[in-house]
């Protein structure tokens, strides 16, 4: 029993830690680290949604969170949109963005977009479950070259990460299912834990591969 056990939880296991859809990618050519000393997160524009700026206000707090980078705040990116007639709905033409950032006197800006999951309870028909990503585009472009530092890529599919896998692997698909899943690593508010996170370890890893060279 306890080897079928161990079996069945290993197999999950091996399974959930090949369903990441979140990819991110950093220029190693630019020292990332001081190039986003001040960021402005422009609104996202999320097909089917209307939670575009919201999406953008959770990734401006989990990079505000870390301490390490600052931030534009909401309302100051909102008055220059104004002044320079765009609206805050949505906001993806990288030149005109460029320009914004550089009367925010943002070192790097990031803009975003994609579509909304229609997903319906599972518990409750007819119910749709509310500010689900299915796919979701950002980039982080350095305000003074207008070179692009980061790319961040979600596919269709869960945003598996190390919490989902362990209440995934743990409950052995009884208390967590895949239905849970899909719900809770697909809010918005969690995308933007684990992207930023992402990011951040990433930035990690190029500095420390720079001290040992």
């Amino acid at each position: 029993m306890r080897r079928f056990l161990l079996l069945t939880l290993t197999l999950i296991l091996i399974t959930a830690v090949g369903c990441s859809t979140i990819d991110v990618g950093l220029s190693k050519k630019a020292n990332i680290t001081k190039k986003m000393e001040k960021i402005a997160v422009f609104p996202f524009t999320i097909r089917g949604a209307q939670w575009g700026d919201e999406f953008a206000d959770s990734i401006t707090h989990q990079f505000f969170k870390t301490g390490k980078i600052e931030v534009v705040e909401r309302e100051a990116i909102e008055k220059v949109l104004k002044e320079q007639k765009f609206s805050m709905t949505g906001f993806v033409d990288e030149s005109k963005a460029v320009q914004i950032g550089k009367l925010l006197g943002a070192d790097v800006i990031i803009i975003g977009r994609g579509t909304e999951l229609q997903y319906r309870h599972p518990a409750k028909p007819g119910v749709m479950v509310p500010n689900l990503v299915d796919t979701f585009t950002l980039k982080a472009i350095n305000v003074e070259t207008g070179s692009l530092l980061i790319t961040v890529r979600k596919e269709p599919g869960k945003a598996w990460d190390w919490r989902y896998r362990m209440k995934y692997c743990c409950s052995l698909t009884l208390i967590w299912n895949s239905e849970d899943i899909t719900m809770e690593s697909l809010r918005y508010d969690d995308i933007s834990k684990q992207i930023v996170k992402r990011i951040l370890e990433g930035i990690d890893e190029i500095e420390a591969a720079k001290r040992l060279q």
